[in-house]
């Protein structure tokens, strides 16, 4: 049986999910920009989907890539600069596309 998706997880929840202690939660959110869960009301960290892939990306590239923090953070940023720039060179191709069929 599937677990259910839910929106928010919480830190707990999350740990358990992903093998690892809360405080290396709270940790990596402060080394790393593109973590950053939302804090509900009583100022607790609600993680979403997103979140946690962010987390399994750098869980695999501290244990299984033998990177440091400095490193993992480098490699996400650059994964996110040429993955941005993909996306925009898809849309200027686009735009070609269609400034072609007009012509």
């Amino acid at each position: 049986m599937e677990t259910p998706v839910k929106l928010y997880y919480d830190t707990n929840e999350v740990a358990a999910l992903v093998g690892c202690e809360p405080s290396a939660l709270r940790f990596w959110e402060k080394k790393f920009p593109q973590l950053s869960p939302k804090r509900d009301g009583r100022n607790r960290r609600r993680y979403t989907e997103r979140d946690i892939e962010v987390i399994r990306k750098i869980m695999h590239q501290k244990e299984k890539q033998g990177r440091t923090i400095k490193g993992a953070r480098e490699q996400l940023r650059r994964k996110e600069e040429s993955q941005l720039l993909i996306y925009r060179l898809n849309r200027v191709r686009q735009f070609l596309i269609d400034l072609k069929e007009v012509l």
